[in-house]
């Protein structure tokens, strides 16, 4: 015997599930010249290498720079879609098998009070999301709006920062403003540290700050050595995770591990390409001392 119960429930049986949100990413600095958009890049080509179809994003407006380390012309960018350009249009296919969606240079149309056209932008990111396995945004320095914008839709949000006391007090204030605005408090990324001591070093002093004013710790994601092949990949326009190899490569490596740990499981369908992946323990910051 049937009814509308059991009509119901062969209904519910037949629907298709919905895929899974694919994740974002998100790479932010409160100072600039911190190594920003040197992550995002090098993560997005080791996120591709791992197997995982990823799109980057250059959301930093006004000095969206990652075309310049890559060498790259585009033909559109994000403004552009804001404008009316269809995303698929603007992404543009990358080197070590990423795709791209660029910024432009010298333009604060997404920086602006006018909230309408991040919204749009947001709206086409999340468009091109579906045919990608994770989407790295590479945001602007500082805490203005296109920075907070994508800091709350980005399930991992990677903070950057040097051991010099104004980068570490930037990356302070991103933490109050996040906090602020009910989001958890981003993972915590020292790059240029000398020596593990000296990042684990850093992580303590603002994990202890954001404890006593914020009442949580700031995880430690990982930390990138002062290696001078990271230097010499930024002169020379060729990322380190494609050319390089060394102690500033395998730093890069252990972060890319740590953040796919923390994000939601990603799908993998550019096939099984596993790169030799140093995954290196990150241990938790040591507790200041209380004497």
């Amino acid at each position: 015997m049937s009814g509308p119960t059991s009509s119901t429930n062969q209904a519910r049986g037949l629907q298709i599930p919905r895929p899974p949100a694919v994740p974002w990413l998100a790479i932010a600095g409160a100072k600039g010249g911190v190594g920003k958009t040197t992550l995002a890049v090098n993560l997005a080509l080791l996120l591709a290498r791992a197997g995982h179809r990823t799109l980057l994003v250059d959301f930093d407006p006004g000095c969206g720079n990652v075309a310049v380390h890559m060498r790259l012309t585009p033909r559109h960018d994000l403004e552009d879609v804001v404008a009316g350009t269809p995303v698929r249009d603007a992404i543009l296919d990358g080197p070590g098998g990423i795709r791209l969606l660029l910024g432009r240079s010298g333009s604060t149309l997404l920086a602006g009070d006018d909230d309408g056209p991040r919204q749009r932008a947001l709206r086409a990111i999340g468009d091109a999301a579906r045919e990608h396995d994770v989407v790295v945004i590479d945001t602007g320095a500082g805490i203005g709006p296109s920075t907070l914008a994508i800091a709350d839709r980005a399930d991992l949000v990677l903070s950057v920062t040097t051991p010099d006391a104004a980068a570490l007090t930037d990356a302070y204030a991103l933490c109050k403003v996040l906090h602020k605005r009910s989001r958890a408090l981003p993972q915590l990324v020292v790059n240029r540290a000398k020596s593990r001591d000296d990042a684990m070093r850093t992580a303590a002093k603002l994990s202890a700050v954001a404890r006593k004013f914020l009442g949580a710790p700031v995880p430690l994601c990982g930390w990138i050595g002062d290696d001078p092949q990271v230097d010499i990949s930024i002169q020379d326009q060729r990322p380190l995770a494609l050319f390089g190899q060394g102690a500033g490569l395998d730093d890069l490596r252990s972060v890319c591990a740590a953040a796919i740990a923390l994000l939601p499981p990603l799908q993998r369908r550019l096939g099984n390409v596993p790169a030799t992946t140093t995954m290196r323990l990150r241990p938790t910051p040591p507790e200041p001392s209380r004497e």
